[in-house]
């Protein structure tokens, strides 16, 4: 019994795991998922895909704990990206949004005022991964 307890303290001495940090990626287009995906995974983060609003209402009641960051397109098939903001304020006010559209900016922000920051796609994917830096930075969580 005495072995157990010693096993349990050492193991809580041990430093904690690190985990990287996880994006949800929302976009109807798969290839711009896809494209994302391999950009920001090979900067380090763990990336989580949605292609519609159900997906990521389902996505936040399972993950929302684990999540950094939500990187949203506006122009969505079914349900348009304003409404999926708006379930994203209301399971995970805390969760910080970055717009992403193939739209200006200005456009971007008038459809959705409150996001943490905006991103054209016209611009190079390394402006984006940037903006994912400076919202959540770069080293991992301690878990």
């Amino acid at each position: 019994m005495g072995g157990t307890m010693e096993q349990s303290f050492d193991e809580m001495l041990k430093p904690a795991k690190p985990v990287k940090r996880t994006i949800l990626l929302v976009d109807d287009e798969k290839k711009m998922r896809s494209r994302y995906k391999k950009v920001l995974k090979k900067e380090g983060f763990r990336v989580i895909e949605a292609p519609n609003a159900l997906e990521v209402a389902n996505i936040l009641m399972r993950e929302k704990s684990k999540l950094e960051l939500i990187v949203l397109d506006i122009n969505i098939r079914e349900v348009d990206g304003r409404d999926i903001f708006d379930i994203i304020a209301e399971y995970a006010p805390n969760l910080q949004v970055i717009v992403s559209s193939v739209l200006p900016i200005g456009e971007q922000k008038i459809r959705i005022p409150r996001a943490a920051d905006y991103f054209c796609k016209a611009n190079k994917d390394s402006l984006l991964v940037s903006k994912v830096k400076n919202i959540v930075g770069t080293s991992p969580v301690q878990v």
